[in-house]
């Protein structure tokens, strides 16, 4: 192992991250059939203005409420990688102009990929070494 390292880190109650952060970052487990994690009553309680993006799953974000906080101008904008109807969005969701949209696939780079067979092939290598 290497050394420790300790990232101080703030933390505060769902609610006031909610009431005041300007960009709203979604990176969590979600399974399918669990409740949405930002729906119509949490987005009432955010900022007017707020950006929201979603990396994690489709489904943590409700997006009818999504669109309606996005109509209403509650939140400025969505960034979306993952989608409720996976593997085909939403038209509504697709079209909106205030939605940018990628699929799913920010690790599938030709450099994200040659880092992870290099990782492979030295834990093999390591692996051996040791017999």
């Amino acid at each position: 192992g290497g050394a420790d390292i300790i990232v101080p880190m703030q933390t505060v109650p769902f609610e006031k991250l909610l009431a005041e952060s300007d960009y709203i970052t979604l990176h969590v487990p979600f399974k399918k059939g669990d409740p949405p994690i930002l729906y119509k009553e949490r987005f009432e309680l955010m900022k007017n203005g707020v950006m929201v993006v979603n990396t994690s799953r489709g489904g943590v974000v409700s997006e009818q409420d999504l669109l309606e906080a996005l109509q209403s101008g509650k939140v400025a904008a969505a960034a979306l990688d993952v989608f409720e109807g996976e593997p085909n969005p939403s038209k509504a969701i697709l079209q909106h102009p205030k939605i940018s949209l990628t699929p799913h696939i920010g690790a599938s780079t030709v450099e994200a990929q040659q880092r992870v067979g290099l990782e492979v092939a030295r834990k093999i290598i390591s692996f051996f070494d040791k017999k």
